[in-house]
Formats: C-alpha cells, sequence, structure tokens
C-alpha cells in the first residue's frame, strides 16, 4: 500500500470521526467544516490535483439541492407548509389516530419536500400539541423522524443521497417514484405499526379530550400568506410536471427557484441567507474525499461491490446487498457511503435494481439509530430542552423498523426484479 493509499484513508477517517463526533468535536468542527477539511487535505496530500478535486464535484448535484432549498424556503415563508402539517394534526381526535396522522403526514410531506425540511417544521408544533393535550410527546416525536426518513424513499428528492442517485442511476423522477411509492407506503404502514406497538399502553392511556380539538394546536407561528403560497403552489405544480416528463432535476429546480424568486416580489436576501450553504459546502467537500479515497482504494472497492451483488437477482443476495447497505450506511453515513458506491454500481448488470436498493437501503438505514439521519437529529435538537431523546430511547424503535422495513423493501424489490419492472 503506497503512502497516497494510507493518506486517503487516514484522512476519510478523521473525517468520518469528526461527522460521528458532531457537536462533541474537539476543535468545535461540524459536519460542513469536516467535509472542508477532508478536501482541503486530499489536495495538500498529494491525494489529488487541484483540476481532479475540482472535477470530483458534482454541480449538477448541488444545483439540485440549491434550487430545492429555495423553492422550500418559499413554501415555509408563506405558511404553507405550516399551515398544511396543523391541518392534519387538527383531524386528529384520538391519541392513536394522532399518531398515525404524523407518521403518513411527515412521511408524504418529506417524499415532496425533503426529510430535514419537514422535522425542522413540524417538531415545535407537535410538542406544543402534546403539551396542550397533555400527551407523551416521545412516540410522536419517533414517528416524526423515522417516518420522514421512510417516507423520503419515495421520490429522488425526498432526502439528499436520493438526489445523489438520481443524478447517477438513469432514473427519471417519474420512473423512480411509480416503483418506490408503494415501497415507501409499505413501509410507512410498517414503521408506524412498530412505534404504535411499542408506546400502545402510553396511548392507551392517554386521551385528548383535554386538548379541546382544534385548541390543542399552537397559534400559527407563521399566518398564511395566500397570495404567495398560491404562486408557489403554481411552481411547485410545474416543477413536478417537469420531473415527471423527464427534464433535467438540476435545471429544472434551479429554473423553478428562479421563477419563484421573481413572482415572490420579495428581497432575495431573505432566501439566500435561508439557503443552507453549510450543507453544499459539506457535500462538495465529501465529493473531493470520496473521489480520493475512490482513486486510491479502486482496486478493493472493484473487489467487494461485486461481491455484495453477484445473483443480485435473487432474494438472498437482495438481502445481502441491503444489509451491507445499511451497515454501512451507519458506519460511514449514508450519503459518503452511496458517494462511495455509485462510481461503481452504475456499470453493473442489472444496475436499475441495485439503484433502487441502494435508495431504499440507505434511506431506511437512517432510522436504525439516533446519529443515523440528520432528520433524527434535527427532531432530537429541537426537543431536548422539553423531550429529551436518547440513543437508547430511539434504538429501541430503530432496531425493529429498520430491520422490518428493509426486508420489506428488498422483497418488494425481488418482485419488481421478477416482474422485469427494475
Amino acid at each position: 500500500m503506497g503512502i497516497h493509499s494510507v493518506l486517503a484513508i487516514a484522512i476519510f477517517v478523521l473525517v468520518y470521526l469528526i461527522i460521528l463526533a458532531g457537536e462533541e468535536s474537539p476543535r468545535k468542527l461540524d459536519r460542513p467544516a469536516a467535509g472542508l477539511l477532508g478536501g482541503v487535505l486530499m489536495v495538500l496530500s498529494g491525494v489529488l490535483t487541484r483540476a481532479e478535486a475540482l472535477a470530483a464535484i458534482d454541480f449538477a448535484t448541488l444545483a439540485l439541492l440549491l434550487g430545492m432549498m429555495m423553492v422550500i424556503h418559499y413554501a415555509t415563508a408563506s405558511g404553507l407548509l405550516d399551515w398544511l402539517a396543523r391541518s392534519l394534526v387538527r383531524r386528529s381526535y384520538s391519541p392513536r389516530q394522532l399518531l398515525w396522522t404524523v407518521c403518513l403526514a411527515a412521511g408524504i410531506l418529506s417524499a415532496l419536500f425533503v426529510n430535514d425540511t419537514i422535522c425542522l417544521l413540524m417538531t415545535p408544533l407537535l410538542l406544543t400539541a402534546t403539551r396542550r393535550a397533555r400527551l407523551p410527546a416521545e412516540p410522536y416525536l419517533l414517528a416524526l423522524a423515522t417516518s420522514s426518513n421512510a417516507g423520503s424513499v419515495m421520490t429522488l428528492t425526498g432526502n439528499p443521497q436520493n438526489m445523489l442517485i438520481g443524478q447517477s442511476s438513469g432514473w427519471s423522477w417519474g420512473a423512480f417514484a411509480l416503483r418506490m411509492v408503494p415501497v415507501g407506503l409499505v413501509c410507512l404502514a410498517i414503521n408506524g405499526v412498530v412505534v404504535s406497538r411499542i408506546y400502545g399502553r402510553q396511548l392507551k392511556a392517554a386521551s385528548l379530550q383535554h386538548a379541546g380539538g382544534a385548541e390543542a394546536l399552537p397559534q400559527a407561528a407563521l399566518p398564511l400568506d395566500r397570495k404567495l403560497a398560491a404562486k408557489t403552489l403554481v411552481v411547485l405544480a410545474g416543477l413536478l410536471i417537469a420531473f415527471l416528463f423527464g427534464a433535467p432535476m438540476d435545471l429544472a429546480a434551479l429554473t423553478a427557484a428562479v421563477v419563484i424568486l421573481i413572482l415572490a416580489n420579495r428581497p432575495p436576501q431573505e432566501t439566500f441567507a435561508w439557503v443552507d450553504w453549510s450543507l453544499l459546502l459539506f457535500f462538495a467537500g465529501l465529493f473531493v474525499v470520496v473521489e480520493g479515497v475512490t482513486k486510491t482504494q479502486g482496486v478493493w472497492i472493484a473487489r467487494l461491490v461485486p461481491a455484495l451483488t453477484h445473483h443480485k437477482g435473487r432474494l438472498g443476495e437482495l438481502t445481502w446487498f441491503s444489509l451491507a447497505s445499511v451497515a454501512g450506511s451507519n458506519l460511514f453515513s449514508n450519503v459518503p457511503f452511496v458517494m462511495l458506491l455509485r462510481g461503481w454500481i452504475a456499470h453493473l448488470p442489472r444496475a436499475p435494481l441495485l439503484w433502487l436498493a441502494l435508495s431504499a437501503s440507505s434511506t431506511l438505514a437512517g432510522n436504525l439509530t439516533l446519529v443515523g439521519s440528520v432528520a433524527n437529529l434535527v427532531v432530537a435538537q429541537g426537543a431536548r430542552e422539553e423531550c429529551p431523546l436518547s440513543f437508547w430511547t430511539f434504538l429501541r424503535v430503530g432496531v425493529p423498523s429498520t430491520l422490518l422495513t428493509a426486508l420489506a423493501s428488498v422483497l418488494m424489490l425481488w418482485l419488481y426484479g421478477l416482474l422485469h419492472w427494475a
């Protein structure tokens, strides 16, 4: 093993440890800083040239992320998402029904608006609703986090790793959704059953009678701006149509962002300030880090991937690939793991089926532990003062949910393979 191989592995491990440490990092380095540090070190150490580092950055994926962030900002700023979430919760009249409403709403909205955003929006809403209704917040917060992950598997824009897959796989937005919506709905149902069973006694003993229906909900934090909401809906409908007709997702998202920027007639600085530039920086740095690992460890990866995908059409082999993906996504985090594999899957036989399996397994892997998904951390961070979620509390729901939903996705994708639907 050459010096560059050792350096590439050392840099990757360093980046991973900083990502894992999060706020507890000794130098207070967060995930974006870890990506930037790793990318710079890959060039300074000579693992990659400056030209190779620049070429490694997937600007199409960054453009897709940027465009979606800008469009979602207006859906949030107009009060549209807030209104949708409150309307769904307001129609619940029992603790168990509220739980299922949270599961379905979080899953479906995440497929349309990215899971992290939905968790950011719905966490304070659920805390206030459960407080006024005198309900335990824990099952609803766990339902929100796990369902947002499970539901985001349904579209190529539901989460960041799916966006990566969308740029690399050749699947169109519509064809992907046609196959993965059934998978996502089944996984949402399974996840809802898991949470409901684990917290069944608490939910049975609780009651919404103190809530007074709509009075259980907090006063609207964002009043609904009907004009802006209508403009946003028109742009979202146009974006969905563009996706369905196979338009390049990055160009469609940026076009939608520019259109709503003009139609909104608001200071653009508000939108640009809302964009998560640190996430874009994190992705750019990770692209460079993963390229360094791929360049130096390509021989080993080339041996590993075929071993995981041998006879992939068979149920046992598809199961093995998905389990390996769940493990890898939790070991390296799902976004870096997908980055690492995406350059190799495209050249394999029956790659379309493997892309679907990678999407399902890497996304559902986020439900295994509290740190398995950014959406989980968003919920935990938002609820830390009122209802702290411990690592072990999350694990109690995460383990059965991940195993059962991953198995269900494998069975459905295996059936797709038998029917030559993927």
